[in-house]
């Protein structure tokens, strides 16, 4: 279907059009109005069982686990990221002790603020905080509520939130 403006004696008026090839309502116009209702009635129905959201909470906890340890795993990659920069300027430390040439002296200090840059950096990702467990129940109350009754929020809600439930 296909909206569209048709132009009256006074005014225009919304109306839906089907362009489809082969369909037997092919150029008829269908008055905007008894689509919506029709729809609305359709949404009105939808009302999930117990058992999908069951389901649904199922699926979330097992996205967030998921998400929680692929953070908990890159959190741990950093730290071992950090913890080999640790080492590589201990060794750097030594050989600038070990070292009697001014320019091989530089180049070991030059090397050295690359590597404690590198390791702010990294020691800041390491000390990202994840999000708590409980957190997961305040980012899936919308959803719930959202599938819990798609008609209410249609009804009441803006353009975009019409927009989300078709």
């Amino acid at each position: 279907m296909t909206a569209a403006w048709s132009k009256g004696c006074r005014r225009h008026y919304p109306y839906y059009f089907c362009v489809t090839r082969g369909c037997e309502a092919k150029s008829k116009s269908v008055p905007r109005a008894k689509i919506e209702a029709g729809f609305a009635d359709i949404l009105k129905t939808l009302q999930p069982s117990p058992q999908l959201f069951a389901i649904a909470k199922a699926m979330f906890r097992d996205a967030w686990d998921m998400r929680l340890g692929q953070a908990e795993a890159q959190r741990a990659e950093w730290q071992g990221q950090l913890k080999a920069a640790e080492k590589q300027i201990e060794d750097l430390l030594d050989r600038i002790i070990d070292t009697k040439s001014q320019s091989v002296v530089a180049a070991y200090e030059k090397r050295l603020d690359k590597l404690e840059r590198e390791k702010i950096v990294l020691a800041e990702r390491a000390s990202k905080t994840l999000p708590p467990k409980g957190r997961l129940e305040e980012c899936i109350e919308l959803t719930l509520k959202f599938l819990s009754s798609p008609w209410k929020i249609y009804e009441k809600g803006d353009f975009a939130l019409r927009q989300t439930v078709l």
